[in-house]
């Protein structure tokens, strides 16, 4: 018989922007995120359950139902487990639609951050249709929500598996997971372990408070042990910008054209939600794409694939760039609707079957780059530019335009970089491009950001995997 019950309230924080989306669009957005009944951010309930199902049944059946039930034609067995919506924390307690709450915060959220994304091609240009942005929730807001589940006392083992793979740093909500979104980290946790065959207990689950609303964080037991689970390959880069770096939000303000991407931070100050002065932003996606970029080439060199012979079929150049790249594909997944059999003829004659013709259908990536915020950079360092006319030798008209870079206050000051590889049976040559596309950046090869054919976004620094050193730059 089911005879346990074990019951937890969690509080999460997000570490990065976060974006669940509701599946709606406004004038001024393509996607925005997934609001409560007071208009307040809110993670699903069925979103929670959906990446905790995945993250600890993936290639285990027995592990996958046993909490989330089963069925096979007219038989089967009901989920176990019970995951409610996890809620905005306000003053101490969750939104509940009040004036106070009203009044003091929903100016902010109401008007949330907007990203801008462009999918570029391997010729470094727009694509068509590439444009797009969404919603995203602050950095720093606060979630709490409930999970109960019904068992026997051998299921106490997978339910601290349940609650260490909250602490995992593969556990991602929302979508844009592979673009720098949707990292949580657990502050505390309260759980209770009852046995309702215990008069004591079954008399505490009788009385036990389901409200969300939290006192104090500190009462909570709060949980920083590391993750049991290592399927997973870090990588960790620290670099020092040689000048400065522009990563740009898109539009300028009244001194400059354009401007680094800057974004609130929220923090908890006596339970009480606050917000930081706006911060300078490293985007996970404008890191990714760049490393997906250079990881492409290298993986053509690496498999001697030259532009000479590619570069005039049409066929064939398609198969060596975007996502037809078997190292794009393999690490940055790709959408569906692709059919390589279509193209059989140059895949026997220069891929060898390497790539394995055939269909290859949708998938996610592997690779995770968190989005970064910097306090201490600061963007008041202006280059300005004109255009000469080559006849005259003077300024053509309209063409002074200048932009603000971000800059470190302290030279020696790093900009940490951390890049998460889930680890699954990839090619020798594929994680080889992938780590000297990361060797390019640390050795300014490879520049970041935007502007960099002005000098802007070189880098320097040191490449680290699984915590060993891996490389250094030596000037």
């Amino acid at each position: 018989m089911l005879t346990y019950r074990y019951i937890a309230k969690i509080i999460l924080e997000a570490e990065t922007p976060l974006f669940v989306g509701s599946g709606e669009t406004s004038l001024t957005s393509d996607a925005l995120v997934m609001r409560d009944a007071y208009g307040f951010p809110m993670i699903p309930g069925t979103s929670l359950t959906g990446v905790l199902r995945h993250e600890l049944g993936f290639g285990d059946p027995k592990k996958e139902t046993a909490f989330w039930g089963w069925q096979d034609g007219d038989k089967g067995e009901g989920a176990k487990l019970r995951v409610s919506s996890a809620y905005l924390i306000l003053d101490g307690k969750i939104a509940d639609g009040s004036e106070q709450q009203r009044e003091k915060y929903f100016e902010y959220f109401d008007n949330l951050p907007s990203r801008q994304h462009v999918r570029i091609n391997d010729r470094g240009t727009a694509e068509d249709k590439g444009l797009f942005d969404n919603e995203v929730v602050y950095k720093g807001c606060r979630f709490v929500f409930e999970m109960e589940a019904r068992g026997t006392e051998e299921d106490k083992a997978l339910w601290e598996e349940v609650i260490q793979t909250l602490q995992s740093p593969l556990f991602r909500i929302g979508q844009g997971t592979r673009n720098g979104y949707g990292r949580l980290k657990v502050l505390g946790i309260k759980e209770e372990k009852l046995n309702l065959e215990e008069e004591e207990d079954f008399k505490k689950y009788l009385n036990y408070d389901n409200s969300l609303n939290v006192e104090e964080v500190p009462n909570y037991k709060t949980n920083n042990g590391e993750p049991q689970e290592k399927n997973f390959i870090s990588y960790k880069l620290e670099l020092t910008p040689e000048l400065g770096f522009l990563f740009g939000e898109g539009t300028g303000d009244d001194e400059v054209d354009a401007m680094p991407v800057k974004e609130k931070v929220v923090t908890y100050e006596n339970e009480n939600l606050t917000f930081k002065n706006e911060q300078i932003l490293i985007p996970g996606s404008s890191v990714k794409g760049a490393i997906r970029h250079r990881t492409c080439f290298h993986y053509n060199r690496r498999m001697k694939r030259w532009a000479e012979v590619y570069a005039a079929k049409k066929d064939l150049k398609k198969l060596i760039t975007g996502v037809e790249n078997k190292a794009v594909y393999d690490l940055f997944g790709a959408q569906g609707g692709w059919d390589g059999d279509k193209h059989d003829g140059c895949f026997d004659e220069y891929h060898n079957k390497k790539d394995n013709c055939g269909s290859r259908p949708p998938k996610r990536g592997h690779v995770l780059i968190n989005d970064v915020f910097y306090p201490e950079a600061k963007a008041d360092k202006i280059f300005n530019h004109v255009t000469i006319d080559r006849f005259t030798g003077g300024a053509k008209d309209g063409h002074l335009f200048s932009e603000k870079i971000a800059t470190l206050p302290d030279e020696e000051q790093n900009i940490t970089i951390e890049i998460v590889i889930e680890d699954k049976a990839f090619d020798e040559e594929i994680i080889g491009a992938f780590e000297d596309a990361l060797h390019d950046i640390c050795s300014g090869l490879l520049p970041l950001g935007g502007m960099t054919t002005k000098g802007h976004g070189i880098f320097t620094g040191t490449l680290y995997k699984n915590k060993e050193k891996l490389y250094e730059y030596e000037n």
